[in-house]
């Protein structure tokens, strides 16, 4: 990036970031989201080789905001009804279980259910959004790699990191 263009970004940070913010918590209703929308946003600009080329900044960031922020919403939305897909699917195993006569087996299958799903949560949005489409949705590295738009590396790295973490928490 010019140094033109660097001091075009720094005009541009402080003049709409206080606003991007306030904008993107409109719409999550978390302030860390909305802080982390933004910076991402603002990673995304830095990283685009012409300013010159957006005709309106003020535009062109609100609809940035508001399209990350719908986007988000609609993948924890689709987090959820997996999870609650997941839970079905748990309880039915340990009606199966039940049924066969073991109820101390299905309670224990249960509790680590359950543990699971709650130590999943903890994961931070990323790693967890990666988890999922690898692991739950069942998509290849490489398609999880171009839906995100990181490199086949860091799908590695984060499910290594990620499996490393729910093993630990699961002890």
């Amino acid at each position: 990036m010019s140094e033109q263009n660097q001091k075009a970004f720094g005009e541009i940070f402080s003049v709409h970031y206080r606003r991007m913010v306030m904008e993107a918590f409109y719409l999550l209703r978390d302030e860390q989201q909305a802080k982390d929308v933004v910076q991402e946003i603002f990673i995304d600009l830095w990283h685009k080789q012409n300013l010159e080329d957006i005709l309106s900044i003020k535009a062109y960031l609100t609809q940035s905001v508001r399209n990350r922020c719908l986007n988000l919403k609609k993948s924890e939305k689709s987090r959820e009804q997996k999870e609650l897909g997941y839970q079905y699917a748990v309880q039915s195993d340990t009606a199966v279980i039940k049924v066969h006569g073991d109820e101390d087996q299905a309670l224990q299958y249960q509790q680590r259910a359950d543990h699971l799903l709650q130590v999943m949560r903890e994961l931070p949005p990323k790693t967890a959004r990666i988890f999922q489409l690898y692991y739950i949705e069942k998509k290849s590295r490489n398609d999880v790699a171009a839906e995100l738009g990181v490199s086949i590396n860091t799908v590695k790295t984060v499910l290594s990191r990620a499996l490393q973490f729910l093993r630990k928490k699961m002890l």
